[in-house]
């Protein structure tokens, strides 16, 4: 019986290493396209002398309910990070924030999904079929034939542990997970808006950078010493060649 068990533990994993396979390559396909299509507008754009107008990203909040039904955090509470977003990347990229949808989420989540594990260990958790319920808050109807500008969520946890607030898989993902504190201004320690568009660029393919002032520094410690907010021109075209972003129109 225990050799019947692991055996199928490992049949387990290995389907869920090949699920997060498949999604790795189909978003990197995706993501090669949808570069290869921004550069051709570039190179139209700079033939006919047209201006071409801001990208958009899409995004939706999705606030989960503790176990006796109470909500992480408010759509009040977590305006302001969007709008950081929004202006960061308009500024940095020429990217505008869309905010699609703020649900809050009436179905009590699981412990595992209230308390999230981090980085390597979240990605395992995925591995192993453990983030099924943030995909299932997070999915969306996308339009027939429409693989560009799915939005990405951002799904509201109360805690993540250790000492990290957010956490995005990257490629492999169309959600992030952020903690209820970062948008609570009665806690000063805690709150700040620059981790909501910093796992944001981590689901856009951006990694981490060395310049404490860009936005994609690894760490922000409010209220004294948050990250910047800049990006640097190539962070700029990773971001307009990932498939969330909807490229702009020719004026």
């Amino acid at each position: 019986m225990i050799l019947g068990g692991g055996a199928s533990q490992w049949a387990d994993a290995l389907k869920g290493v090949t699920r997060a396979m498949t999604r790795a390559v189909g978003a990197a396909t995706l993501d090669v396209s949808s570069g290869v299509a921004a550069a051709g507008e570039a190179a139209h754009a700079a033939v006919t002398g047209r201006r071409i107008g801001p990208a958009t990203l899409r995004v939706r909040v999705v606030i989960l309910s503790d176990e006796l039904g109470r909500p992480m955090t408010t759509e009040g509470r977590v305006t302001s990070s969007i709008e950081l977003a929004d202006g960061v990347l308009t500024a940095g990229a020429g990217i505008r924030v869309r905010l699609t949808d703020v649900h809050v989420e009436p179905e009590p989540a699981p412990p595992n999904a209230l308390a999230p594990h981090a980085n390597r260990r979240l990605l395992l958790d995925d591995v192993l079929g453990h983030t099924e319920f943030y995909r299932r808050v997070s999915a969306t109807a996308p339009l027939p034939g429409v693989t560009i500008g799915v939005p990405i969520t951002v799904i509201v946890v109360r805690d993540i542990a250790g000492k990290v607030t957010g956490c995005s898989l990257g490629i492999s993902a169309d959600w992030v997970v952020v903690q209820a504190s970062l948008f609570d201004r009665a806690q000063p320690n805690t709150c700040d808006d620059t981790v909501l568009v910093h796992e944001l660029g981590h689901a856009l393919n951006l990694p981490h950078h060395p310049d404490r002032d860009n936005i994609m520094f690894p760490t922000s410690s409010p209220p004294a010493d948050v990250r910047g907010t800049s990006l640097r021109g190539w962070q700029a075209a990773v971001l307009h060649a990932n498939r969330h972003v909807i490229p702009g129109v020719p004026d």
